[in-house]
């Protein structure tokens, strides 16, 4: 292995995150290079493995660790459940390797795929021939020096993965604020924008916004799948004129190191949303699941989920609106889990549900779904619990509330367990009565059989009178009647059922409020 095919433990530790991985012993610190993984066999020898990171499955000893130190490997990872921590991490000091403890839940085979693929950013690419860098900052460096303008390389989810640093190619604040936040900043034209891109065959000239320097940008793309973009900015000098043929060359040159990217997105995420669902649900070791996301075991937590208002759950929308929800609450330095589960997003915030930050920031992030997705989004909040183990009980309510708010008895975006209890009553008695004749029967038949055979306006009077809190100057002004009007009405109506019953008016506002009083008489 080179150098070339190797990152720091540091960038290691950092990408897989500590729900993967955890240190033990790091005697000689982060910024050792740590290259291939590869899982240990007793029966073979330890040759040719210089700065592997060895995968050590079964019972770890203070023996494998001084062989590994010896054979140069760089990095050991051990399985928590299956030794006595401390000992190992005295032989790992001693031997001069870093000690890392992987998740118990995590399958050896499902690790060795996350760190392969994450070596893509540096590891060669096969077969690109020598014309072409092997890691992305290379490739955007060579690939801005042949067109004559600053190289950004980015994935779909329009975070920036590489970008070029060649002196004196100037670039605007749109690039140096996606650089240092390592994301393209919002902006109300680039969703056109991307998806012009991505259409494309060939480089396209991207204007917009019109206030930045005009961009160059060609789809990467494996086996006809859209895997990122590059984008070549033209400053005050055009571009050469085979930056479109440069720009295909690099994105051919660029696919197999994407490609790896995402597997490892991928797998990363599908064990994120794993353990958040047991979270959700309450099983497993909860203790660890929390702190593997950052969450204190013993803190106050609030469960958030959002999905779609008026159509089925999409796994692909859960799991981008999970990302979203993850990124914006760590923005604020709110931590949570976050992800998708079952079709919904799903997160566990380390803040109390009344907090109104916890509300903008949810609201906000439902604004940039639709933006991105389409379609009408809501959002329901859990009821405060006093520890993680209690999420299951505010992810109920999560649920509950979101069910209200996509039901015809809500109309906010984003609403409190609490604060939806009449929604939620309104909607188990809708249920209940759904299928039973006495939620078009008496005593609002009657009323509506009197307007279908005389044409009269009753049940709409009675419906507004009663939203007005049987106030009659207040009902005949949305009426556009006179007050004497309606009391003249309303005694009609009495003489069809007893207004005066309290009872009554309690059950005839429920059929008008279940029913709608489209045509209750039918």
């Amino acid at each position: 292995m080179t150098a070339r095919g190797r990152v720091t433990l540091g960038v290691l530790l950092d990408s897989l995150g500590a729900e993967v991985v955890r240190a033990l012993a790091l005697p000689r610190g982060r910024e050792l290079l740590v290259g291939t993984p590869v899982i240990y066999d007793p029966e073979e020898p330890m040759t040719g493995l210089d700065g592997a990171v060895l995968l050590v499955a079964g019972r770890p000893s203070a023996e494998v660790l001084a062989r590994a130190g010896e054979a140069g490997v760089a990095v050991v990872i051990v399985k928590p459940g299956t030794c006595d921590p401390e000992p190992l991490a005295e032989a790992a000091r001693a031997a001069g390797t870093a000690l890392l403890a992987a998740a118990s839940d995590l399958s050896w085979g499902q690790l060795y795929t996350i760190i392969d693929a994450l070596l893509a950013v540096v590891a060669p690419a096969e077969n690109l021939g020598d014309a072409w860098a092997a890691d992305l900052f290379a490739l955007a460096n060579q690939v801005a020096i042949r067109v004559g303008g600053a190289v950004a390389i980015e994935d779909l989810a329009m975070r920036v993965l590489a970008y070029s640093t060649v002196e004196d190619q100037p670039i605007d604040d749109l690039r140096r604020e996606g650089i240092l936040g390592r994301r393209v900043p919002a902006h109300p034209t680039n969703t056109e924008e991307y998806a012009a891109v991505l259409r494309a065959e060939d480089a396209v000239w991207s204007y917009e916004p019109r206030e930045f320097y005009p961009r160059l940008a060609i789809a990467i793309r494996a086996h006809g799948e859209a895997l990122g973009t590059i984008w070549a900015v033209q400053a005050e000098e055009p571009l050469t004129p085979d930056a479109a043929d440069v720009l295909a060359e690099a994105a051919r040159a660029a696919a197999p190191h994407l490609a790896r990217i995402n597997l490892a997105a991928d797998e990363a995420r599908r064990r994120r949303d794993e353990c958040l669902d047991r979270l959700l649900r309450g099983i497993g070791p909860v203790r660890e699941l929390a702190t593997s996301f950052g969450l204190l075991p013993d803190e106050p937590v609030t469960v958030v989920t959002v999905g779609p208002h008026a159509r089925p759950a999409d796994a692909f929308a859960a799991t981008h609106t999970g990302d979203l929800l993850r990124t914006a609450y760590a923005a604020y330095r709110m931590r949570a889990a976050a992800g998708a589960v079952d079709g919904r997003a799903y997160a566990i915030v380390a803040t109390d549900s009344a907090a109104p930050l916890l509300r903008r920031i949810t609201a906000d992030t439902l604004a940039r779904v639709a933006d991105r997705l389409g379609g009408r989004w809501r959002a329901g909040i859990g009821r405060t619990v006093p520890s993680v183990a209690s999420a299951p009980t505010s992810a109920r309510q999560a649920e509950e509330a979101l069910r209200a708010l996509c039901g015809p008895f809500a109309d906010a975006e984003v609403g409190h367990h609490e604060e939806l209890s009449a929604a939620l009553f309104l909607m188990d008695v809708d249920t209940s009565m759904r299928a039973r004749p006495s939620l078009y029967g008496e005593p609002l038949r009657p009323v509506a059989e009197h307007d279908g055979r005389h044409g009269t306006d009753y049940v709409r009077s009675l419906r507004v009178w009663l939203a007005a809190h049987y106030d009659v100057p207040k009902a005949a002004e949305l009426l556009s009647l006179h007050p004497n009007t309606l009391r003249y009405r309303l005694r009609r109506i009495g003489e069809l059922i007893d207004l005066d019953d309290p009872d009554i008016r309690l059950v005839l506002a429920l059929q008008l409020r279940l029913s709608g009083a489209t045509n209750p008489a039918g």
